[in-house]
């Protein structure tokens, strides 16, 4: 993005919706919820129902939520006491004092200088994938490249942080993601389905993570005993490359790792899966994509100084960002009275919004339902609006800490792949949406994948 205006001014009371919409709360998909509350009430709706909330879809409010972190809004809401009590206190969800420690820790981390050194391992990553799925193109077999995404993403992120101390962690990490997805997919709510509640899946969900850290802390121990050097475990261990950042203990490590992994896989996998889907579905902007790959790197392996340079595939990212935004949904508890738009706001209310309706705005994006890389061109007069009218990675100062890691992951992988291979839905697919804690393909995804020519944008 080329700058960073301040949004319009919003100046409104909320609108209140009637007892009728409340009740298709009920039936209705999440993401179409919100978005429909949005059509029919504007951008800034007051709900009141079994869950009640200030529902915000204007970039200078949303803008005033994500800067105001901390002192006014907050991260102790419903949704996030969910994965405080099951999953601990990590960056994601850590506020005040906590919250300063662990950012200091994980920005030496992964700072843009540290995650470079990580490119090779990411390309290596995408290769081997590509390898895996070569017998399939010899076959004309269709496969789902949902969970193929997950596992190179996996892969990527638990070399990472383990180095070869993942050859053995590959089944727990899959089987606490798989958790944590199933986790997320139930409502905050009802008494049986809060994390204190010892319900079957309560009891799963504590017993699979007690595991992982147990993996974790065994890792540690090895890190220390050994005097590993080079991974994002290694590094959190040190206090960062430089040993500047305050140590962090043992309990607030596993807790960063088990952030790391939820940030730097299953997203990464979802805004993946959902490229290949607008590739198939855009062949001009896939032929453009191939002719940057091949100008820019002719026939060798992506290096980390190319991803600066491959302007258009990180345009082909950014959009995919905008249209399926993984981590769709965000909510804020308000910690002292606060003037929001054209209302007054209470300590403990709720303020929620959807990246999905926002990165959809007719307002602020010119056809908002059409994939378009351009859109995202320096030089275009749409690329100028407010930085918070596009919030992929949040905004303010608990903006996402991995969003370097994230974003050279992304262009390394389709990079990678792309040149390799061609990939294809299969015309059989049936495509649906399901919005859980990220938003994904309910179906998965069915491609068929052939090998391109040395040339890849033949």
């Amino acid at each position: 993005m080329t700058s960073d205006p301040e949004p319009a001014p919003f100046a409104g009371t909320p609108a209140r919706p009637p007892w009728s919409h409340k009740l298709w709360m009920l039936a209705g998909s999440r993401e179409r919820f919100f978005e429909r509350l949005i059509q029919d009430y504007g951008d800034f709706v007051e709900y009141r129902g079994p869950i009640s909330f200030y529902l915000v879809n204007h970039p200078a409010l949303v803008k005033q939520v994500l800067q105001g972190a901390h002192d006014t809004f907050d991260k102790n809401s419903p949704l996030y006491d969910r994965f405080r009590r099951a999953f601990g206190s990590g960056l994601v969800v850590a506020e005040g004092e906590s919250w300063k420690r662990r950012r200091a820790a994980a920005q030496k981390v992964l700072g843009p200088r540290q995650v470079e050194g990580y490119c090779e391992l990411m390309v290596r990553a995408a290769e081997q994938a590509a390898a895996r799925w070569l017998p399939l193109c010899r076959r004309d077999a269709s496969f789902d490249i949902a969970p193929e995404m997950d596992r190179l993403t996996l892969e990527i992120i638990g070399r990472s942080l383990f180095q070869d101390g993942f050859d053995g962690a590959q089944e727990s990490v899959q089987r606490w993601t798989h958790a944590i997805d199933h986790f997320s997919s139930k409502a905050p709510l009802p008494v049986i389905r809060s994390a204190w509640f010892p319900s079957p899946l309560n009891l799963r969900l504590e017993r699979t993570v007690r595991e992982f850290h147990g993996f974790i802390q065994r890792m540690l121990d090895s890190n220390r005993r050994d005097g590993s050097e080079g991974g994002l475990l290694s590094l959190l261990c040190g206090g960062g490359p430089d040993g500047e950042a305050a140590p962090l203990s043992d309990a607030e490590i596993r807790d960063e790792v088990l952030g790391m992994i939820v940030g730097g896989h299953e997203t990464s996998s979802v805004a993946l899966t959902w490229a290949w889907y607008e590739l198939d579905r855009n062949p001009a902007v896939e032929q453009r994509l191939l002719e940057e790959l091949d100008t820019v790197l002719g026939d060798r392996p992506i290096e980390s100084a190319d991803v600066p340079r491959l302007t258009y595939t990180r345009m082909v990212i950014d959009e995919t960002l905008r249209l399926h935004p993984p981590f769709w949904f965000e909510n804020r508890n308000v910690t002292r009275e606060v003037e929001l738009g054209g209302a007054t706001l209470r300590a403990g209310d709720t303020v929620a919004f959807s990246r999905y309706a926002l990165h959809r705005h007719p307002g602020f994006w010119n056809d908002p339902e059409v994939f378009d890389p351009n859109r995202f061109s320096p030089g275009k007069e749409e690329n100028r609006r407010s930085t918070y009218a596009y919030v992929p990675f949040g905004g303010g100062p608990r903006v996402c800490v991995g969003v370097h890691f994230a974003m050279q992951e992304l262009v390394v992988v389709l990079a990678t792949l792309a040149r390799k291979l061609r990939i294809r839905v299969d015309p059989r697919h049936r495509h649906e949406v399901r919005a859980l804690l990220t938003m994904r393909p309910k179906h998965g995804l069915r491609v068929r994948v052939a090998q391109r020519q040395a040339s890849s944008s033949r």
